[in-house]
């Protein structure tokens, strides 16, 4: 239970997505290993996968709000 007369804490909501992201096939293998940890806007790159089809990889990016996860 909180003190009497405290504010309540300020709950940050955070943004999970799924980005495909197109590379060249001689990349990928580089890419999966400098691609986690990345930061850029305030959003981060959690992990990274090699995908068949379209796309070469798939990230799992974590970002403070929508703005910050489009840029």
């Amino acid at each position: 239970m909180a003190p009497v007369g405290s504010r309540p804490t300020k709950r940050c909501a955070v943004i999970y997505a799924y980005v495909l992201i197109e590379a060249e096939p001689t990349r990928v293998q580089d890419l999966i290993k400098e691609l986690p940890d990345m930061e850029l806007d305030g959003s981060v790159i959690k992990q990274v996968h090699a995908v068949t089809g379209r796309f070469e990889l798939i990230a799992f990016v974590e970002s403070p709000d929508m703005q910050s996860l489009g840029n």
